[in-house]
């Protein structure tokens, strides 16, 4: 075969070893590589902890969902016994202020019916000694001013008996005073347990849905409880802060309108003796001007002034309330010509303007900024325990308060427990 027989060969084992090659690296058919397998089930692995860290994060939110929304419940349960126990002490007080005004009335009504005796035992003394002329001018009188504003003579000479008739008119009118005073603390006692009956109706509700919910409410109430307590205390201790402010203001006011009028009496003084008369006729420069009562003034009749201080729109809200001063109150109502209450009253004053808040007196004092008594402006709402009113400035408020008084303007924003104060445009 010689030396192209031998070439021949080396081309054949060549051949084959490249094609021994080829076989061993060539993959076998369904069966995976190494490597290929090892991706695979990284890749698996990975989603895998991808699906198992998707779930721990919805597992979190769900069990965050459920912690805030336990938290939730127990904060409105304490909301809701806190506000029946701040209630409840209102009412307390309430019934205490009822009993002093009571002993108050039955104490002007003895003085006044003691001084009627005094009057009619003069008459009839007047009458038996046959002072006829006396007589027919006391019973023909149709006020003291034309019985003590005779002549000069009958003054003197019958002094003692004005004094009488003065002391039981002047006993008349406190007795008359106290008496309603004692009405109408009495129809806002009427309210609030109207207002206790409602809030008792509303926590018993939420109580039986929550036994129903959890098995351990029991204890549940019971820290409620104990946390009520403490707020409802709380609230309690600013709203006293709150008084005693008030009361160094009032304190601050007096003095400076002493002030006021001493300045006044200096100037008038120093008129007449630059005139050289005493004792000017009507619009004499000796005249005073008159004492105007908390919300009044000048001319006004005794009707509320308009709101002071604040914004613009919350004085527009406050003077616009102060229109339906005087409109009755109705439980339930929300009409502010035809008859509203506390929160009826507020709220539909507030559509007037486009705000829209709740209905309740409760919903109320969570809604919108809240604002300290410090800040406080027109329009402001002052919440109450089952009650709220609407701040007007100078220390007042205008509110739907009870059957008796209807909507009317008073002078003590603390004269209860204030729980909140808000600012519903905010």
């Amino acid at each position: 075969m010689g030396m192209s027989g031998n070439r021949g060969c080396r081309r054949r084992a060549v051949l084959i070893a490249a094609a021994l090659v080829l076989a061993v690296q060539a993959p076998v058919p369904g069966r995976a590589s190494p490597v290929t397998k090892a991706e695979k089930e990284k890749r698996r692995a990975e989603e895998e902890k991808s699906r198992a860290e998707s779930e721990a994060e919805q597992l979190e939110q769900k069990l965050g969902e459920s912690r805030q929304k336990e938290q939730d419940l127990e904060d409105e349960l304490v909301r809701l016994l806190a506000l029946k126990d701040i209630l409840e002490s209102d009412m307390e007080e309430l019934k205490a202020q009822i009993h002093q005004a009571g002993l108050d009335y039955r104490q002007a009504e003895e003085q006044r019916r003691t001084q009627y005796g005094i009057l009619k035992k003069r008459i009839q003394f007047l009458y038996e000694e046959g002072d006829i002329t006396y007589l027919d001018i006391l019973l023909k009188a149709k006020s003291i001013g034309d019985v003590v504003s005779q002549t000069e003579y009958f003054r003197q000479l019958y002094e003692y008996d004005r004094q009488i008739i003065e002391r039981y008119e002047r006993l008349k009118k406190e007795a008359a005073g106290k008496k309603e005073l004692l009405e109408e603390k009495q129809s806002q006692l009427e309210v609030m347990e109207e207002e206790n009956e409602s809030q008792q109706k509303e926590l018993e509700g939420f109580i039986r849905e929550r036994e129903k919910e959890s098995s351990g409410f029991a204890l549940e109430l019971e820290a409620a409880r104990t946390r009520a307590a403490r707020a409802a205390g709380e609230v309690r201790r600013k709203t006293e802060e709150i008084r005693i402010l008030r009361a160094r203001q009032e304190e601050e006011r007096a003095r400076q309108e002493r002030i006021r009028q001493e300045h006044i009496r200096q100037e008038q003084e120093r008129i007449r003796q630059e005139q050289g008369s005493i004792g000017q006729g009507p619009g004499g420069a000796n005249q005073e001007p008159p004492v105007l009562g908390p919300g009044q003034e000048p001319g006004s009749s005794g009707k509320p002034a308009e709101s002071t201080g604040g914004t613009e729109f919350g004085r527009n809200v406050a003077d616009y309330a102060l229109q339906f001063v005087g409109n009755p109150y109705i439980y339930g109502g929300t009409s502010l010509t035809n008859g509203t209450d506390c929160s009826g009253f507020t709220q539909s004053v507030y559509r007037h303007f486009g705000v829209s808040i709740p209905r309740t007196s409760g919903e109320q004092a969570g809604f919108g900024r809240e604002v300290p008594y410090e800040d406080m402006e027109p329009g402001d709402l002052v919440c109450y325990s089952g009650h709220v009113a609407m701040y007007i400035g100078g220390g007042r408020i205008v509110h739907a308060s009870s059957r008796k008084e209807g909507i009317k303007v008073s002078n003590d924003p603390a004269y209860r427990t204030i729980v909140s104060i808000r600012r519903p445009w905010q």
